[in-house]
């Protein structure tokens, strides 16, 4: 009997009539929420890994629940942006659900995340709060968040969501935790691997090491793991002068683009950090 399987090999006719010429020009990925960083990067694109990389408590965790909750439309909006609400998951090893869901709270209602662990509200934060609940409560952000993950069990979530729930984001919140016995090159190989498979972009967070050693430096890309760095299609390396010197620069933040396939390495321009907010924005919007 004659094997007929289709061949994975294409010509180059094939892939020009595949892609149309209707679509060049309307490429743009998904957007991140942070204007100066899209121009960098031009969005997140289906089927590729942008790993988000610093030293501990400088905002990686912070800017990853930030995209995944802008995306899936948790956060309020003045009324001349526009946005497609895109449903995301949030996996993380780093949070707990409670953690998560007061960072939540927080960047989308402007409420001090002080004020939200001790229930010492003002008059403006309970109308705040009021305003941004509902607006969460319909937003179609999965939160994955169990101590640990077992072997296949991000995978085969991601899978679920994507079929039953077009989830077209997958945010991963600990490179380093994502299953028993991997390197942090398996981990990444992996999402790279799960990203192409679901034709959806994937955004992970990991450690800087080398910079740990000079901590106030701009760091690079060789400050991340080298199989890291080579398996991610974007490299975003965050970094805040005032963690380390609060007179310097105060709630600004640098993002630098340090590996893109569609740029040059770069820093992202108008950036802010609200610590009190958990959240990363626009220096014209703050």
């Amino acid at each position: 009997m004659e094997w007929t399987e289709q061949s994975p090999v294409l010509t180059m006719a094939e892939l020009l009539t595949r892609s149309g010429n209707e679509s060049f020009g309307s490429r743009l990925g998904l957007p991140t929420g942070l204007k100066g960083l899209d121009v960098v990067m031009g969005g997140l694109e289906p089927g590729t890994l942008t790993v988000l990389a610093s030293r501990p408590g400088l905002g990686r965790s912070t800017l990853l629940q930030n995209i995944c909750q802008w995306n899936a439309g948790g956060t309020l909006v003045s009324r001349s942006e526009e946005r497609v609400v895109v449903p995301a998951l949030l996996a993380s090893t780093e949070q707990s659900p409670e953690q998560i869901t007061l960072r939540a709270l927080s960047a989308a209602a402007r409420v001090s995340r002080d004020h939200l662990r001790t229930g010492e509200f003002v008059d403006e934060d309970i109308r705040r709060l009021k305003r941004a609940q509902p607006i969460l409560e319909v937003a179609p952000l999965y939160v994955l968040a169990p101590a640990a993950f077992v072997d296949g069990q991000l995978v085969e979530h991601a899978r679920r969501l994507v079929r039953e729930h077009q989830v077209r984001l997958v945010g991963v919140d600990g490179l380093e935790a994502m299953g028993p016995g991997l390197s942090l090159g398996q981990a990444a190989r992996a999402l790279k691997t799960l990203a192409r498979e679901l034709a959806a972009p994937v955004i992970a967070t990991a450690p800087l090491w080398a910079v740990s050693r000079r901590p106030r430096w701009m760091p690079s890309l060789k400050d991340l793991h080298d199989e890291v760095a080579f398996a991610a299609d974007t490299v975003i390396l965050v970094h805040r002068e005032d963690a380390y010197d609060r007179t310097s620069r105060p709630m600004e933040a640098d993002l630098v683009v340090a590996k893109a396939r569609s740029s040059r390495p770069t820093v992202a321009a108008d950036v802010a950090f609200q610590a009190h907010y958990t959240r990363f924005t626009d220096i014209a919007t703050t």
